[in-house]
Formats: C-alpha cells, sequence, structure tokens
C-alpha cells in the first residue's frame, strides 16, 4: 500500500481524505487494501488524509490487528468515546472518499452501512464513492501480474480445445459422455499446468447451457449425444502470487457443420456482433477520453437489441478480473448495476454477451486488457462460428 500515491491521487481529485471504515470484515476493500488478518470483531477506522499522516481509530483488545499499518493508532474503548474522536479526526475535513454507493446503484462498493453514513454527513462532511480509488489502487495489474494472466489466457485455450477433442472423441468412438465428465477433464487439464481455479468449469448442453450459472454434478448431470449444442465455460489462473484468472466461454455442437441448426447459428452471429461493437468502441475511445464500463455495455446491448434478442440477454456484459475471478475493478455493466468506474491501463475484464430462452443458451466470452498501448484481446483466436465437433 503506497500512502504517498494514495495522497497524490486525493489531491488530483479535490478529497481531502479516504476513510475507510468497517465492522466484523464487512467491508472486504478494506480488509484488503489494509491487509488485516484474524478476528476482527470491533468497529474500526482508518483515515487517508491527502496531507500528513494515516490514522487509525481501533477498539484496544484489537490494536495488534494494525500495528503494521503506517501512521498513528487511537485507541477506543465505548461508542460515544470513538464518536467523539471521529469527529475530532475529521473536523478540519470537507470532502472525503469511502465506501459508499448513492442509491446502492453499484452495491460492489456500498459496504459501509447506513448508519455509519449518517453519521460522518452529520458532521458536515460531503461523501464521495470509493469507486474510481478501488479501482485505480486495487484492480489494476503490475507488469507480472499482466504477463500472468497472458500465459492464463493462453492455457484455458489450450484446454478448451483438449476439451473438444475429449468430446469429439468419445462421440466418435460410440463412449457415454456427459457435462460432468467434461467439468472434471478440465479440472485434470489445470492441475497439469500448475494451474487453479475457485470453482468447477461449466460444461452444459442445450436447454442446461439456457441457465448462464448451471453446475454439472455427478447426480445432475446430462448426457452428450450427437446434435446436443454444447457450451464450456472455463477459468482459470497459475498458482503463484502473480496468479491473474483467464476466462473463455466456446459453443461446439456435436455434429458436422452442415448439421448445426440455422437458429443457433443465427443467435451466435448476433452475439458476436455485440461483443466486436464493444471491443471496437474500446479501441476508438480508451486513448481519447475517459471509458466506463457503463457505456461498453451499453454499445454491446444496442447491438444485441437491434437484432431482435435484447429480451434473452439478461445479464451484464462482462465482469472485472483480477487474482479472483471476479475482480475489484470495473465491470462492464449497466444492467445488474450502474458500473460508472472509469476502465484504466492494468485492468482486465470480460466480454462476454449471451443469449438464453428454455431451449438452449448461447455465449461467448473473451478477456480483455488496457494496456498503455491500448486495447489487448488475450485470449485469441476469436470465436466466430459455432464449433463442429464431428
Amino acid at each position: 500500500m503506497n500512502i504517498e500515491k494514495m495522497q497524490h491521487y486525493l489531491r488530483d481529485n479535490n478529497l481531502d481524505g479516504w476513510l475507510l471504515a468497517d465492522f466484523h470484515a464487512r467491508n472486504n476493500i478494506a480488509i484488503e487494501m489494509l491487509d488485516i488478518s484474524g478476528m476482527i470483531s470491533r468497529r474500526w477506522f482508518y483515515f487517508i488524509a491527502a496531507e500528513g499522516e494515516p490514522v487509525a481509530l481501533v477498539h484496544s483488545i484489537e490494536r495488534d490487528k494494525f500495528e503494521h499499518l503506517p501512521g498513528r493508532m487511537i485507541p477506543f474503548s465505548g461508542y460515544m468515546e470513538l464518536e467523539k474522536m471521529l469527529a475530532d479526526l475529521l473536523g478540519s475535513v470537507k470532502r472525503i472518499a469511502m465506501e459508499y454507493s448513492p442509491k446502492n446503484r453499484l452495491p460492489y462498493i456500498g459496504l459501509v452501512d447506513a448508519g455509519t453514513i449518517e453519521m460522518i454527513k452529520e458532521l458536515g462532511l460531503e461523501i464521495i464513492p470509493s469507486s474510481d480509488l478501488v479501482a485505480n489502487f486495487k484492480a489494476r495489474m503490475t507488469p507480472e501480474q499482466m504477463a500472468a494472466h497472458r500465459i492464463a489466457a493462453r492455457n484455458v485455450v489450450e484446454v478448451k480445445e483438449a476439451a473438444h477433442r475429449f468430446i469429439a472423441d468419445a462421440l466418435k468412438e460410440g463412449r457415454t459422455i456427459n457435462e460432468y465428465d467434461v467439468s472434471r477433464f478440465i479440472l485434470e487439464q489445470f492441475e497439469k499446468l500448475d494451474m487453479e481455479t475457485d470453482h468447477p468449469p461449466n460444461c452444459s448442453i442445450d436447454a442446461n447451457a439456457g441457465n448462464p450459472h448451471y453446475e454439472p454434478t455427478a447426480e445432475r448431470s446430462a448426457e452428450i449425444k450427437k446434435g446436443s449444442l454444447v457450451l464450456i465455460d472455463l477459468w482459470a489462473r497459475l498458482k503463484h502470487a502473480d496468479g491473474i484468472y483467464g476466462d473463455i466461454t466456446w459453443m461446439a455442437y456435436a455434429g458436422t457443420k452442415e448439421e448445426i441448426p440455422q437458429k443457433y447459428v443465427e443467435m451466435f452471429k448476433v452475439i458476436c456482433a455485440g461483443r466486436d461493437a464493444a471491443v471496437e468502441f474500446l479501441r476508438e475511445n480508451i486513448e481519447k477520453r475517459p471509458v466506463f464500463g457503463a457505456e461498453v455495455d451499453n454499445v454491446c446491448r444496442k447491438a444485441i437489441t437491434e437484432a431482435g434478442l435484447g429480451e434473452l440477454f439478461t445479464h451484464r456484459t462482462g465482469h472485472s478480473i483480477h487474482s479472483e475471478v471476479h475482480g475489484p475493478g470495473p465491470n462492464i455493466d449497466n444492467l445488474e448495476a450502474e458500473d460508472s468506474r472509469q476502465l484504466q491501463p492494468g485492468h482486465l475484464f470480460s466480454i462476454e454477451p449471451g443469449v438464453y430462452n428454455n431451449e438452449c443458451g448461447l455465449r461467448t466470452e473473451i478477456d480483455v486488457m488496457i494496456t498503455h498501448e491500448g486495447i489487448e484481446v488475450t485470449t485469441l483466436p476469436l470465436q466466430t462460428e459455432i464449433v463442429p465437433l464431428l
């Protein structure tokens, strides 16, 4: 945590400070930013002023959890004592950032309880969402992490191709194969590549693919047969400290190219058009002006809506990716949340439009990284057609 850089950012953005507040480790942003571990059962505050040393207000019985932090520590015991200390600490400031989201439009940031927000506002302070601060200091990758992501991206593409061969071989040889078999196969390939994942991958066919968060299990798994539409969604990272996820989704068909139903072909063209429109918008604008996750979602969604499938596109266009597959940075979203965070160099995210109904689901997913040279799609090649497996 670089306090000097944070203070420079605060001054550049006309903020008097960043107030990190938590109770019972509910504010995961604060916990992770300050690298706090162990049981935290009392309220605490950590104020990074635009000028001067940081100050921590912590309960006297939990002082040891905060000793590693730079700045001054002030212990308290009672709530009245805490409220007075907080008023004194913030007495000379007017505009601060907190994990707060007006109307909870961005729930990933709205982590401080309403009562605490009310208490700070009663002191006469203006509270600004810390969303761009978090995106700047928590979600941007280092050069080492970018390199690790590129390896992960290459590996997940290779594992996807191996999974397609695994299905094709079983079908050609007349062996029974189901969704869960494919999921287990992918996990085995990850292990061979010294990769890890937070959750098993998804292989879903036909109507099961119509559920974007379908999870095959040993007890619930459909058999893949000739004529099945196959969706594979897989994500993993290298097993080391700089490991950053690669995350892709590809569509395949258990048959020949000529056998793929035309309705699938047309639906897939539409979502690819939405994906490509989003990437093109990024390429045209990212070096000219600030670009926000919500407007990239708008571009993708417009293309799919104008093609008549907007009602079937029921989730955000993409999510932040980092050391967690759903990372702390801007999402490509103006549907589930209004993501007004600025996309910056070092950010990584998916572009993954999909359409779903009771009969099938189709999705295409790529990873996009913003570098100082512009936009980089790291999960090439782009899928432009449904892959025939036979």
